[in-house]
């Protein structure tokens, strides 16, 4: 069992679930052939931040890969995992090598105990029910390498940017309707943190790391909901960004929001991504249903293309669905899938940097566009008015066409839309 299947039962903030205890009662009675880790972070900085201690929590498990194991997450804040007696020496080298780089930047001593279920299953179960000190044990074996290295980075960026505003890193996106050609609108803006902006500041490698991109841009999570609420309301309009299901499920997640006034809360929009869409289902639906409450809509972001047919929502109402323009033969055809499912008020196509992307979207019927292409076409100059002067019958003739029309008729045609100007369809 992983992560994404327990925080539906046993969610970040709360009491000891029945499911956890009925776990360790399962343990101890009929002690199994398991290695536990038991970490305390009550002696870290920040260690209460649950976004801080959920990146703590991703790096001990990175040390186990792709190994079966269970994460439980304890008041204090504890974090108890459970994977296969081969991954012990995994576990303790994780939790030696964390406790070295937390103590190395200044965050203080986290302690942690390894276990032996199958022997010290007891042990264990006293030392989680109730919260006892935890004993450092001696470190037994090598474990491979991981990114300690971009955990260092993480701690840096959280040290400058804890409680900082982040108003330079942000850059603005417009979200445009082409519903009406003639008349495209600006149905939000979209506050971006700038990856270049960051990368130069901290000389982060986020581009080439995955793992180090999400971190940092979930660093950025309440920094951005501090900004919104201290500033953005001055001058009230249609914003998005982007969230965390686990920022927005949070228990002190209310705090942030209600810092917002409630009335300029119903013109944000929080844009959450695809990937934890596909994670669990049910815990991107429940982080949904807790923005509606708190009165912002909900938006899915990243989708790629390829998804839009079979994308799984777990029964979440959402605004629009924002998919990555890839071009391609089927693009055509995925367009049209994701129109059908989602309409075109609701689908909207993302990084339309060309001209191609944006013709692609206008004969698919999609309505919300977003990319430079787009703000060229809402910015392109109005054509000269006047129509072009007719061209004589006799040339007309000898190239095999019909005799032209009279120079009024040609004069009342209408001028060419938007869209067809910028294509070159019309004069």
């Amino acid at each position: 069992m992983t992560e994404a299947s327990l925080t539906g039962v046993f969610p970040t903030g709360v009491s000891l679930g029945h499911t956890l205890l009925d776990r360790l009662a399962a343990l101890r009675d009929t002690p199994e052939p398991a290695a536990a880790l038991l970490v305390d972070f009550r002696g870290i900085e920040h260690g209460d931040d649950p976004r801080f201690a959920l990146t703590l929590d991703h790096y001990l498990e990175s040390w186990l890969g792709a190994s079966q194991h269970e994460v439980h997450r304890l008041p204090g804040p504890r974090l108890l995992i459970l994977a296969g007696p081969q991954d012990a020496a995994l576990l303790e080298g994780g939790a030696h090598a964390l406790a070295g780089v937390l103590r190395s930047h200044g965050f203080g001593t986290m302690r942690f105990t390894v276990y032996d279920v199958a022997t010290q299953a007891g042990k264990l179960v006293a030392d989680v029910v109730p919260p006892a000190v935890l004993d450092r044990l001696r470190i037994a074996a090598a474990a491979q390498r991981v990114p300690t290295a971009a955990l260092a980075q993480v701690l840096e960026v959280e040290r400058v940017l804890h409680g900082a505003d982040v108003e330079s890193l942000l850059r603005e996106q417009a979200l445009w309707s082409f519903a009406d050609p003639e008349e495209p609108r600006r149905v939000l803006t979209e506050l971006v943190v700038a990856l270049d902006e960051l990368e130069g500041r901290f000389d982060l490698p986020l581009r080439r790391d995955d793992w180090l991109r999400h971190e940092v841009a979930a660093r950025l999570d309440r920094g951005l909901l501090r900004h919104v609420a201290r500033d953005r309301w001055r001058a009230p309009q249609p914003y998005s960004f982007d969230l965390h299901t686990a920022t927005v499920l949070d228990a002190t997640f209310a705090d942030l929001a209600h810092a917002i006034p409630a009335g300029f809360r119903r013109q944000l929009t929080a844009e959450l991504a695809c990937w934890e869409v596909g994670l669990s289902p049910p815990r991107f639906a429940a982080a949904a249903q807790r923005l509606g409450d708190l009165g912002f809509a909900v938006a899915v972001d990243h989708v790629p293309l390829a998804a839009l047919p079979a994308l799984d929502l777990g029964g979440a109402q959402v605004a629009y669905v924002k998919a990555l323009w890839t071009p391609g033969a089927e693009a055509a055809g995925l367009l049209a899938a994701g129109l059908e499912r989602f309409s075109p008020e609701r689908l909207a196509l993302w990084r339309c940097d060309d001209a191609a992307a944006l013709e692609a979207a206008r004969a698919a019927g999609v309505a919300l566009v977003q990319g430079r292409a787009a703000d060229a076409a809402v910015r392109a100059p109005a054509l000269p008015s006047e129509a072009a002067p007719a061209a004589p019958a006799r040339s007309r003739a000898e190239e095999g066409g019909e005799a032209a029309a009279p120079a009024g008729d040609e004069a009342a045609a209408p001028r060419p839309g938007l869209i067809a100007r910028l294509f070159g369809r019309g004069a």
